[in-house]
């Protein structure tokens, strides 16, 4: 199992990967170009991503349009629908548009609120078969 981490705060980077190190291998990125090109390359390496953490609020491109390139690069490389990544919304947006949009535009899995609590993290990834 493989996760991706998009977020600018590298402490949500650290965190993230410590909770949940003992369950997949942890990557991150610090922005969305950047979160693109290693999905880009984790595919084509046969060593795809099998949940992306994504954050909404980061610079150049914000988390909804970091997705909606992600999407549109599964419809390219033509990703069969089961093993298309499963979205998790990390964010301290907690409106009703992004939450909307997360999930119906992004097609997201979960959506968890910052600042994290262990054991909702946990319980959410859990619940919605991602770990």
């Amino acid at each position: 199992m493989r996760f991706l981490f998009v977020d600018d705060d590298e402490t949500v980077h650290m965190y993230l990967g410590k909770l949940l190190e003992s369950y997949a291998k942890c990557d991150s990125a610090l922005s969305g170009g950047e979160a693109v090109d290693m999905y880009k390359k984790a595919y084509e390496a046969g060593d795809p991503y099998n949940a992306v953490f994504m954050d909404i609020m980061m610079p150049e491109m914000d988390g909804h349009a970091v997705v909606k390139r992600l999407r549109d690069l599964e419809n390219e490389l033509q990703v069969p629908g089961p093993q298309e990544f499963k979205l998790v919304m990390i964010t301290s947006l907690k409106d009703t548009k992004n939450v909307s949009k997360a999930f119906f535009k992004g097609l997201a899995t979960c959506y968890i609120v910052k600042p994290f609590n262990k054991v909702h993290v946990l319980h959410e990834l859990r619940e919605n078969g991602i770990i």
